[in-house]
């Protein structure tokens, strides 16, 4: 649908323009992820956009806040280092103004709160300082709702006044993309519990220290083996198996160590 709409309003060149601002846009995650330590493992295209698919798949809520926003931040740069070439070379107007246009609609459609979207994995991040990693995703992605409603009222309206599919789009990639988010969760935890695991399968033993987050440690789960964390803590050793990690990651913010978790533990 999205092609067929850059297609008519622009034609291939439309369409490249398109290409050209959303490869951009995810260049700058990679770049930043990359920064961090994350590898991308995989790169698609899905209804609602691009999708960027890394190793580990739990970042550290401050870390996943600065990849999410760097997408934006550049359109956004690029789009303003333009218009300010206009005043000194007019003629770059009638080059780039699409582009311009086009990159700044891109990230500001990406920062809306809504999950997957940018701006949806930034709040993401700030929740989880309250609240477990799938308790934030949950609230987030209700505005998905919010948000997709609100845009299709504008599209009826627009059938009125100024006809602008647009907003219907928007609407629908909106709700594809809620729908897309809660298939793949449910399949990445059922790809973790169940593995396929013999009678003498390889384990994976990563030592961590108390300091370690719990989103660090869920990010340490390797899909092939079984993988065991063990933790000293107060003069002890603990091990803890994968799904005990899982458990403890839907249960409480990512954002705490398991220090402090184990300590709130012991409290109860």
């Amino acid at each position: 649908m999205l092609i067929a709409y850059i297609l008519l309003g622009g034609g291939i060149a439309g369409l490249l323009l398109f290409v050209t601002v959303v490869l951009l846009h995810e260049l700058a995650h990679v770049l930043v992820a990359k920064k961090f330590g994350y590898r991308l493992e995989s790169f698609s295209l899905s209804p609602y956009g691009a999708s960027l698919n890394y190793k580990e798949k739990i970042f550290e809520p401050k870390e996943e806040l600065l990849v999410a926003i760097a997408g934006p931040f550049v359109n956004i740069m690029l789009a303003t280092v333009l218009v300010s070439l206009w005043w000194a070379f007019p003629s770059l107007y009638s080059f780039t103004n699409l582009f311009v246009k086009e990159s700044y609609l891109f990230a500001l459609f990406n920062l809306l709160p809504c999950y997957p979207l940018d701006g949806g994995r930034v709040a993401t991040a700030i929740l989880q300082n309250i609240v477990s990693r799938e308790r934030a995703i949950k609230i987030v992605s209700v505005l998905n709702l919010v948000f997709a409603s609100l845009l299709f009222v504008m599209f009826i309206i627009s059938c009125f006044i100024d006809f602008n599919p647009t907003f219907a789009l928007g609407a629908i990639f909106l709700v594809l993309s809620l729908i897309s988010t809660n298939s793949q969760s449910k399949y990445k935890m059922i790809s973790r519990f169940d593995k396929k695991l013999k009678n003498f399968s390889k384990c994976k033993f990563v030592y961590i220290k108390k300091s370690t987050s719990l989103a660090k440690i869920a990010s340490k789960i390797d899909s092939s083996k079984f993988t065991i964390f063990v933790i000293t803590l107060g003069g002890k050793t603990l091990f803890m198996d994968e799904e005990k990690i899982l458990k403890l990651s839907f249960k409480y913010p990512l954002t705490l160590s398991i220090g402090e978790v184990l300590n709130l533990i012991s409290r109860k």
